[in-house]
């Protein structure tokens, strides 16, 4: 079997840059999912294609948001790496750019929770909803607070997600001049 071309002294480096950052978005998206479910129950029990046979929505929100986002999570977990350590320029921290992509999504989630309420308020005065009609299943005030917070979240978090690793990059170092 064919071995990706890394070098053996960052493959440790790598398994926990992926790890710790499908840790951080599990952690995130199941957060997330708490919320949401709380806001609105209908949005993951009437919404979404049933997993496994659970009724409880706390476990709920903890199984969608595990199993949306783990894989993706290993994925930018991967690029983080690429981001931080490989090439020659210095490499970065684990613990640094993880510090920082938790900021981040604090500031995503605090963003979130702000258009959430707002569509809240809309949906409760009768104004449209923030994004147009077919993009809600129904047009309750719940499932329009809720499909506001996810789609903005589809949208959102990918684009920070890129920002961010180009920050990485950018920020990293330049390697010493070779003699």
């Amino acid at each position: 079997m064919p071995r990706l071309p890394i070098p053996d002294q960052e493959r440790p480096h790598l398994a926990r840059f992926a790890l710790a950052f499908a840790g951080v978005i599990v952690g995130w998206a199941c957060l997330h999912d708490l919320y949401l479910i709380g806001i609105e129950p209908r949005h993951f029990t009437d919404y979404h294609r049933p997993l496994l046979p659970i009724k409880n929505h706390a476990l709920l929100a903890l199984q969608y948001a595990s199993v949306a986002t783990f894989g993706p999570g290993l994925a930018f977990g991967y690029l983080a790496w690429l981001a931080c350590r490989s090439g020659r320029r210095t490499p970065r921290r684990l613990r640094t750019s993880l510090a920082g992509f938790t900021v981040l999504m604090l500031c995503v989630e605090i963003a979130l929770v702000l258009l959430g309420r707002q569509a809240m308020q809309r949906a409760t005065a009768g104004l449209p909803p923030v994004y147009p009609a077919w993009v809600y299943p129904d047009e309750t005030a719940g499932i329009l607070t809720s499909q506001t917070i996810n789609v903005t979240a589809y949208w959102l978090a990918p684009l920070c997600g890129v920002v961010f690793l180009c920050g990485l990059w950018a920020t990293r170092g330049r390697p010493p001049e070779e003699k």
